[in-house]
């Protein structure tokens, strides 16, 4: 196959510029890598002044945390001094039985304690619960005719 002059010519030129944009694009991505290369430099840079700066910062955190732990283990050997008693948010007694049918009634003053065989007095307030009311649920006797 034989070409012809301007063929040869084209074919030239075009490698050439091919050859140009080449290089372009290479010293193109060098230059963007050397810009990359400086951040990563810098990040470097800073990722090294933080470490000098946290590793001895921390080393001494870790010795006072250690320090600490163990004074704090010898107080825990001790035996801990006894705590007051809890109350309960009614004031009464925690071991005061509940289940007794007597409501705990504070004290008055110059109130007696009732005798033995004697029905224990309610506090006041306490009438409602103790005689249910007709509107009160699950005492309606007409539901419970309807029912049957």
């Amino acid at each position: 196959m034989k070409r012809s002059l301007q063929e040869v010519v084209e074919l030239v030129v075009f490698g050439l510029i091919a050859l140009l944009i080449g290089t372009g694009v290479l010293w193109l991505g060098g230059w963007v890598l050397g810009w990359v290369g400086l951040l990563l430099k810098f990040l470097a840079g800073l990722i090294w002044w933080l470490l000098r700066f946290i590793v001895p910062v921390a080393i001494v955190a870790g010795l006072i945390y250690f320090l600490v732990r163990v004074l704090q283990g010898d107080r825990s050997a001790r035996p801990a001094a006894p705590s007051a008693p809890a109350t309960s948010p009614a004031g009464t007694s925690p071991a005061a039985p509940a289940a007794t049918g007597t409501a705990a009634v504070p004290a008055a003053a110059g109130a007696t304690a009732p005798e033995e065989g004697a029905p224990a007095e309610e506090p006041p307030g306490d009438e409602a619960a103790a005689s249910p009311d007709a509107d009160s649920p699950g005492t309606d006797t007409e539901d419970d005719d309807k029912r049957n």
